[in-house]
């Protein structure tokens, strides 16, 4: 079990989270509990220095970046640790998840805001004429 111990302002909680939480679930459930009318937050460790285990992710003192929400907490190496946290509300963003089957299984993607609609709507024929000398000159 890994132990949080959430604080902001004056408000302090302790959540419990098993390895195979992830951090989009510890922000999830720091949401539910602080009542936080945001959808999303960024997590700020207050760890007195960096966790580091040989062959996982990092736990480092300050911001946790975005891009490792998605897994779980066994690839942290930060199992039977108690750590600090802070969070700070982010009202214009929002992790977008995307899931896409692939043949043998499912499996999740995340897929960029500008790439997310590169559907093609209308396929136009192409307007030319063979017999045109103009357009196909021949060759000899």
């Amino acid at each position: 079990m890994i132990t949080f111990i959430v604080t902001k302002d004056d408000n302090t909680k302790t959540i419990q989270f098993s390895n195979d939480g992830t951090m989009l679930d510890l922000k999830t459930e720091i949401i539910k509990q602080f009542e936080v009318d945001c959808k999303y937050i960024d997590i700020t460790s207050n760890a007195e220095r960096p966790i580091r285990v040989l062959g996982k992710f990092n736990f480092d003192k300050g911001l946790q970046p975005r891009t490792l929400d998605n897994y779980p907490f066994n690839r942290f190496g930060i199992d039977e640790k108690t750590i600090p946290i802070t969070f700070n509300e982010e009202k214009g963003y929002l992790p977008i998840i995307k899931k896409s089957s692939v043949t043998n299984g499912t499996s999740s993607k995340y897929v960029p805001p500008n790439a997310q609609s590169m559907e093609v709507t209308e396929t136009t024929q192409p307007q030319y004429n063979i017999e045109s000398e103009s357009e196909f000159p021949s060759l000899c």
